[in-house]
């Protein structure tokens, strides 16, 4: 999926980073928080969930929203109300929602 909606996303005009690995994408934020106006993150993943990545990388720069994609409709641990799609999620929607963050 990470493959998928980085090379859709790219072909839309985005400039887009992809990470399998929540600690290296978390990595690469700290060393750039400024570049970056939104995460998209899977919310089960390994060493951090989607939710915990996401109140990271606020830490470093509120300014970059967060979207987390998952197969439950509710998930623990989403204390500050982060944008939810639910799984499965067209290539369509992804990009509108991706465009209404990103003007």
């Amino acid at each position: 999926m990470c493959n998928l909606f980085t090379e859709v996303l790219k072909k839309n005009g985005y400039n887009v980073l992809g990470f399998l690995d929540p600690i290296h994408a978390l990595v690469h934020i700290q060393a750039n928080p400024n570049q970056y106006c939104l995460l998209i993150s899977d919310f089960r993943m390994n060493k951090l969930n989607g939710c915990e990545l996401g109140i990271k990388v606020q830490e470093l720069n509120n300014n970059i929203k967060v979207i987390i994609i998952s197969a439950c409709e509710n998930i623990e641990g989403n204390f500050r109300n982060f944008e939810l799609l639910n799984k499965p999620i067209s290539i369509p929607n992804l990009i509108a929602k991706v465009r209404s963050y990103v003007k």
